[in-house]
């Protein structure tokens, strides 16, 4: 894929609420939302599956499923490693379906 990551995430959230920011369908959702406060929601899901992987990948690296401090030292010192290997995979190899899939879980969440 040429496009990165957050490219990606800025596009698949625009699709996904262009039906939604129209006069004619929503009373609170306007086009200059989709420049604003959605471009930023899918800046942050972009983060937030990168930290994931990073994450993921580190606590295999480390050997353990869960969290505990001795993890966390180690991770803070490698944390820039893991995000940035996280990232370059994500930008290589995440697909429209699991970027759609992270947008339907941030909305679903903010329905709670």
């Amino acid at each position: 894929m040429s496009k990165s990551l957050k490219a990606r995430c800025i596009r698949r959230w625009e699709v996904e609420f262009k039906g939604r920011c129209d006069s004619k369908f929503s009373l609170c959702w306007r086009k200059h939302h989709l420049r604003g406060y959605i471009r930023e929601c899918a800046l942050i899901t972009a983060d937030c599956m990168v930290e994931r992987m990073a994450e993921d990948n580190a606590r295999t690296d480390f050997g353990i499923k869960g969290w505990s401090p001795e993890f966390s030292s180690w991770y803070d010192e490698r944390r820039e490693q893991y995000r940035k290997e996280a990232k370059t995979i994500l930008d290589a190899f995440a697909s429209n379906e699991a970027i759609d899939e992270e947008i339907q879980n941030e909305l679903e969440a903010w329905n709670d």
